[in-house]
């Protein structure tokens, strides 16, 4: 799964497109409050934000990750108020985002390596 994804984004790299726009863009649609909450966060914060999510995407031991991610979670809970179904609002927004930059290039096994990948970060840091 983690090769579709690859290569899907591998297909964005050879666009010109803001990716990090676009998938704010979707990811505020999908939750108006996450907005909100972010309007203290800088263009180089949310870019690092994305990055984060990218390397999360194609990491291959998610268990690996799990102390690092509840630290953030649980940080970010504090802090800010963020709720566990932002990160897969965000991983979804993420995905719609390459989708529609790829247009006619994106096949429809890259949906499902997509929406399995989201699902298996969701139980890995129990985000569900």
């Amino acid at each position: 799964m983690n090769d579709l994804i690859a290569e899907s984004l591998e297909l964005l790299s050879e666009t010109d497109a803001d990716i990090y726009a676009r998938v704010y863009e979707h990811f505020f649609r999908m939750n108006p409050g996450a907005e909100e909450l972010m309007t203290h966060m800088d263009e180089l914060t949310r870019g690092r934000m994305l990055e984060e999510v990218t390397r999360l995407l194609m990491v291959d031991d998610l268990g690996a990750e799990s102390a690092y991610v509840a630290f953030e979670y649980n940080n970010h809970k504090t802090a800010y108020s963020v709720q566990s179904r932002m990160y897969r609002q965000l991983f979804d927004a993420f995905a719609i985002a390459v989708k529609e930059i790829v247009g006619l290039a994106w096949r429809p096994e890259f949906d499902e390596a997509w929406v399995s990948r989201a699902k298996e970060l969701e139980q890995a840091f129990d985000l569900g």
